[in-house]
């Protein structure tokens, strides 16, 4: 394999400045492990995260790249040895296979070990790894007065990481800024009650036609009057389901930028066309066959819908396209000719039209000041329950005493290894109502009444029956059974929005993730990779415009697809991702990144925003001081805080 060009290492790795030895160190680890640009940074950002916790001041210096080419190399030696296992050796099960018989003594010796809390119960070694199946009621677990000899809580002693999480320094340090130069906020006194509304209920979602097969509940807001439940099924969709979704988006996309640009018609890009001509597809991965296979730009095609192209596809040629950001499942507006036939030359790619994005002056409710803290779980260490970066994150945000709290699942992650493993015979909800509850409910009686707090679930959620996404918000049912006081409500995922006048969108599932391994670009005009990727979701005006997500993602409902379309243009976009912690502004939208509030070992971050009344803003000279033609990301700033 080549050496990687310096210019793609660092353009891959953004604003961190690669010096002349760690350049010579990437391209070296790029060659030996056959990576890209692009992937190598993926991995130096697992290993931040892994070794320093997400610290985003950590430099790729050629002692750190030392670090995580060794890490590297030890990922890489356990999968051969692994392959190597699986190869030369078969496990053959035999129905006479030895087993440990039990008497009444041993039996009763069991029990009273149980009874008396001993942490050594006798138990078989099959038996030790199956006792995460076990299920008990959760009020029971809530009223027993005994703990359960597996369970974490009766641990002697803490965690070595419950130690060095209590014991670290970089508690309360600002990772990231925005707009911090604004004027302090200034709230009235006494505190008005914030005015929510759920976008998605208040337009009644009602776009799709009727001859459009769709399984879609209305479960946009547990306080919104529903119509009459149906079931949706999740694992059952039809072919033509996912295929008639793809059209109704390229055709949706296709009449706004008709009406945009003012075109008569627009062409059939797989007819030749000796002169420039504008037409509207999707982008497609040539190497269809291979999903593993990276996007370039020379495996670029672009689909077309069945009325501008009978859903036909052709090879795009970007080779003179000064600009572009593309990934498998966007919708572009190409402009550029097609001479043979067999391939459409691309001059240039066309802004997609925005969803309607008024200022301040122009909208129906007035925008109003409040501030809000937003958090992502996990919210425990990956070694224990203990859940100390969500006590800590509550001793937080009750001295802050904000107007809104939003706290971002998973709570009981299906990713968290002692769960993975079985060494917990507690079940999620159990889980859920011995450890989260109690802090929810002491958040609950420490704020002011009129403070509003909102859970949203996550793909992840082992307590959310809903695997794919969207998902509902979680029932009142499941609220009550795991004891959510009273005054804590729930948001779908995703959710739209509108907090005193400001729109916000909330997307949990990490879709950042899953198109930094899909992007190809060049001279893109928002050159901060991490935030350029968070826009394609605005642009897209959809939450998930992947076209395929990875197998070990949520399934994407293509019934459920009117749930993941934006309904208005936000002001505020929050997507959590394991990626870096970001906040930015583009084209007044506020693209916030708060990370996790916890990562492995270490503790996380999570985010304070305060919006402000327009009138305390100065507005910029071109607006002549008019203040109700400014946005409301303009009056907002947005801090990063480590837990």
């Amino acid at each position: 394999m080549s050496a990687v060009d310096p210019a793609q290492l660092q353009k891959a790795f953004g604003s961190a400045r690669l010096e002349a030895d760690a350049i010579i160190e990437c391209q070296s680890i790029c060659q030996v492990f056959g990576l890209a640009a692009s992937d190598l940074f993926i991995r130096w950002q697992t290993y931040v995260i892994n070794r320093h916790g997400g610290d985003a001041g950590i430099l790729p210096t050629r002692e750190r790249l030392l670090e995580a080419r060794s890490m590297l190399q030890q990922e890489h030696d356990r999968r051969a040895s692994q392959r190597q296992s699986q190869a030369g050796h078969t496990v053959k099960l035999t129905r006479n296979k030895e087993r440990t018989h039990y008497d009444k003594k041993s039996v009763e010796g069991l029990l009273q070990n149980m009874v008396s809390g001993s942490q050594e119960p006798l138990r078989t070694p099959q038996s030790a790894r199956r006792v995460g199946l076990l299920k008990t009621n959760a009020s029971a677990v809530r009223d027993r007065s005994m703990a359960s000899p597996m369970s974490p809580s009766v641990f002697a002693e803490p965690s070595p990481s419950a130690i060095r999480y209590s014991n670290r320094t970089n508690t309360g340090r600002t990772e990231d800024t925005l707009h911090s130069e604004l004027p302090p906020q200034q709230l009235p006194e006494p505190r008005l009650s914030l005015t929510v509304h759920d976008l998605a209920a208040k337009s009644g979602d009602t776009e799709l036609s009727s001859e459009y097969e769709s399984d879609e509940d209305d479960f946009s807001s547990p306080s919104a009057p529903r119509a009459p439940a149906r079931r949706m099924r999740y694992m059952f969709e039809k072919l033509g389901t996912r295929t008639e979704t793809i059209n109704r988006r390229i055709e949706r996309m296709a009449l706004d930028v008709k009406s945009e640009y003012e075109i008569a018609a627009l062409a059939n890009p797989t007819y030749p066309h000796q002169e420039a001509v504008t037409a509207v597809g999707r982008i497609v991965n040539i190497n269809l066959d291979d999903a593993a296979a990276p996007i370039s730009s020379d495996t670029l095609l672009l689909e077309t819908s069945r009325r501008l192209g009978n859903g036909r596809r052709i090879p795009l040629d970007v080779q003179a396209t000064p600009s572009f950001s593309l990934f498998p499942g966007q919708i572009v507006a190409v402009e550029g000719k097609n001479l043979k036939g067999s391939e459409f030359a691309v001059s240039q790619f066309r802004a997609l039209p925005r969803l309607p994005h008024p200022a301040i002056g122009d909208r129906p409710d007035a925008v109003e000041p409040f501030d809000a803290v937003v958090a992502s779980g996990p919210y425990t260490l990956s070694d224990n329950f203990e859940y100390e970066p969500l006590r800590d994150l509550v001793d937080h945000v009750l001295a802050a005493q904000p107007s809104l709290v939003l706290l971002l699942g998973p709570f009981v992650s299906e990713a968290h290894p002692m769960l993975r493993d079985g060494q917990s015979d507690l079940m999620p909800e159990e889980i859920f109502s011995s450890k989260i509850t109690p802090h929810l409910a002491r958040l609950r009686e420490g704020l002011l009444a009129s403070s509003a707090i909102y859970l949203v679930p996550s793909t992840d959620e082992l307590c959310c029956p809903y695997v794919s996404f969207p998902q509902p918000p979680l029932s009142r049912e499941l609220l009550a059974r795991v004891g959510v006081p009273d005054g804590v409500e729930s948001l779908s995922n995703p959710a739209q929005i509108s907090v005193n006048g400001v729109s916000i969108a909330i997307s949990n599932i990490d879709a950042l993730f899953h198109l930094v391994k899909e992007e190809v670009s060049r001279l893109p005009v928002l050159s901060d990779r991490l935030p350029r990727l968070a826009w394609h979701l605005v642009e897209q005006r959809h939450f998930y415009p992947l076209a395929i997500p990875p197998a070990d993602c949520a399934g994407i409902l293509a019934s459920q697809d009117g749930k993941l379309r934006m309904l208005a243009a936000p002001d505020i976009l929050i997507t959590p991702s394991q990626l870096r912690q970001f906040a930015r502004m583009h084209e007044n939208v506020i693209l916030l990144n708060p990370g996790h509030s916890s990562k492995g070992l270490f503790g996380g971050t999570f985010a304070r925003l305060a919006v402000r009344a327009p009138k305390s803003i100065d507005a910029p000279s071109s607006m002549l001081g008019d203040s109700t033609k400014i946005f409301p990301a303009e009056c907002t700033s947005v801090e990063i805080v480590r837990i």
